[in-house]
């Protein structure tokens, strides 16, 4: 059984991504959601001017540890906070959001018949009413290999809109399923959240996701 004094600690969500939500509620995970309201873009340009570089690894696991972080120091009291980032990497760089047609187009061209990586940083904080706190930080990564895409088939997935939320282009939980060949790794860390990574480190910290469908 979980540990009474860690099971009524309050699980608080740091994103608001349907995604993450949908998964958590599909395992009957209660939570609550804050969001961190840390955008990805702003502290990617804070670190260049910093001179900091980062290898996308170190970065989803930094970006993640940011978030939960941001939250944590916006509330009290016995709290579990659950914090990711996901990015999409082509021969080693960032593939960021799409915000427009043009840009959505021009990013699934490119990955177009070829791999590309998928890495999530996972943070989680266990903080205490007197304010300690304790964060572990994770990367789960996944290779991705779309098919070989026509023209049309770029067009009509983007005329979706489904490829604008999304690092890559592309949902793989959705419409752009139909892109993928095959993956090599965990489905739910393209999705954007690492499942069983999560239930790994909940587990080994005194909360047993299986216990919250009793």
């Amino acid at each position: 059984m979980i540990d009474r004094e860690v099971f009524e600690m309050e699980i608080i969500l740091a994103s608001n991504s349907s995604r993450r939500k949908n998964l958590l509620t599909m395992l009957n995970v209660p939570f609550t959601v804050i969001e961190s309201g840390v955008d990805e873009r702003v502290e990617e340009a804070n670190y260049m001017q910093k001179g900091v570089e980062h290898t996308p690894y170190e970065w989803v696991k930094a970006i993640a540890a940011i978030k939960a972080e941001t939250v944590g120091r916006n509330v009290s009291g016995d709290k579990i906070i659950i914090a990711a980032d996901t990015i999409v990497t082509y021969m080693g760089k960032i593939v960021h959001r799409p915000f427009e047609k043009a840009q959505a187009v021009e990013m699934l061209k490119m990955l177009s018949g070829h791999k590309h990586t998928v890495y999530t940083g996972l943070a989680v904080m266990y903080k205490n009413e007197n304010g300690n706190y304790r964060l572990n930080k994770s990367v789960t990564s996944t290779d991705v290999y779309m098919r070989e895409l026509t023209d049309k088939e770029i067009e009509d997935y983007v005329d979706t809109k489904e490829p604008y939320d999304k690092a890559g282009g592309y949902g793989i939980q959705g419409k752009g399923s139909l892109l993928i060949d095959h993956i090599d790794g965990d489905y739910f860390n393209v999705v954007g959240l690492p499942l069983v990574q999560l239930y790994t480190e909940l587990s080994e910290n005194g909360v047993n996701i299986m216990e919250f469908w009793k």
